[in-house]
């Protein structure tokens, strides 16, 4: 999706369905709009980069080697601030890496900036999609 760059690391399939991994490259000023999902719990760990997580009325300045944990029905976002993140996704139970899987244009990337194909799906997601992968998103002055 444009601005990161996902790889399912382990989908639902593979899992028995109990969870969802992503490997995540951002790049800067990225956000994910402020979000709840309603069946599973969310995981973040930090390997690069340094982000800001908003969960519910807190706001939590993360950098490598921070795990931020998402309970369901929590809102939350978050924005990278450094050149480049990376992070660790994992949901549970999985569901979530579809959206990714399904909706996500697939590039080849041998390392170096993150590809900005102006073609590439955007962060938004559509009603529909929010009813299908189990999620709301909220306008940015909303929680």
């Amino acid at each position: 999706m444009r601005g990161s760059l996902w790889t399912v690391l382990a989908d639902g399939d593979e899992t028995g369905g109990v969870v969802g991994a992503l490997d995540e490259y951002l790049a800067h000023g990225i956000r994910a709009p402020m979000h709840v999902h309603d069946d599973a719990d969310e995981i973040f760990y930090v390997l690069e980069g340094n982000l800001t997580f908003f969960v519910g009325d807190q706001r939590i300045e993360a950098a490598p080697g921070a795990f931020v944990y998402l309970p369901r029905f929590v809102h939350h976002g978050f924005q990278c601030n450094s050149t480049e993140g990376r992070v660790f996704n994992f949901l549970t139970p999985a569901g979530f890496e579809r959206l990714i899987l399904d909706n996500g244009t697939p590039v080849r990337y041998d390392a170096g900036p993150i590809p900005d194909d102006p073609h590439a799906a955007r962060h938004e997601v559509s009603p529909e999609d929010q009813v299908k992968y189990h999620m709301r998103t909220f306008p940015p002055s909303s929680k």
